[in-house]
């Protein structure tokens, strides 16, 4: 091998050794960008319940870091905080409702009934990969219904995912999981019978709701397109099978 040769190959290292993104966190100011179809993940409502305004408050009940919104992995595979710039409670009072409105419930802060969302999680994690990087989202959302003067009509809580495969360390990619999952998570709560019922008539449901109508389908929905990203190798067997196992906890 020539000196020259040599020098090159040298220099062609150090570079690639130099340009490795081991930036120690991603930043995401927060906006409401969802890329599912308009009619999918929204509510079915009963006529009574846009009917009816409520009021509808926000708290933050995820604990740790409320800037953390999750964690992604370098190219050398050490992980970094994905961090929201902007609070994260007051994005999430304002987005709900604006979905809601879309939706045609009536939100007044002074209505007779109060509708009280418990953020419990909201997180996207980013695996980095060879081509780009594979997002995936979570909110979980917990709810109570009351009345003004602080009776309980209604409780229980909502759930929503998304996964999306795009550019590595993408602030644009972590706001469209986490809008579509914080969506699912809010069609989910408006869709349950026992709120609505309460919501519409002002008496106290006889049984605290479940997370959601159809806890199978939303697994199978998880399982499914945890099976579709192992299909096209954008995860690998390893990731595949701890997703699996945390999915399948939650029969």
């Amino acid at each position: 091998m020539s000196r020259f040769l040599a020098a090159a190959l040298a220099f062609t290292f150090a570079f690639t050794v130099s340009a490795r993104d081991t930036r120690k966190e991603l930043n995401v100011t927060l906006k409401f960008a969802p890329q599912e179809g308009v009619q999918s993940n929204s509510p079915d409502l009963a006529a009574g319940v846009t009917e009816k305004p409520i009021a509808l408050l926000v708290e933050d009940a995820r604990g740790g870091d409320a800037a953390v919104i999750g964690q992604g992995t370098n190219d050398d595979d050490a992980t970094f905080p994905i961090r929201a710039t902007s609070d994260v409670v007051p994005f999430i009072h304002e987005t709900l409702k604006d979905v809601a409105t879309n939706w045609g419930v009536k939100i007044d802060d002074g209505a007779d009934r109060v509708l009280t969302i418990r953020l419990a999680r909201f997180t996207v994690d980013e695996s980095n990969k060879a081509l780009g990087s594979v997002y995936e989202a979570e909110a979980r959302l917990a709810f109570v219904l009351s009345d003004k003067s602080g009776k309980k009509l209604a409780e229980g809580s909502g759930s929503g995912s998304a996964t999306r495969y795009g550019r590595a360390r993408s602030a644009d990619n972590c706001n469209e999981v986490l809008s579509d999952s914080l969506k699912e998570a809010f069609a989910t709560v408006l869709s349950d019978s026992r709120l609505q019922d309460a919501w519409t008539t002002g008496r106290a449901s006889s049984a605290s709701s479940s997370s959601t109508s159809a806890p199978a389908e939303s697994v199978e929905e998880r399982l499914r397109k945890l099976d579709e990203l192992l299909k096209k190798g954008l995860i690998t067997k390893e990731e595949y099978d701890k997703k699996r196992a945390e999915i399948l906890k939650d029969i």
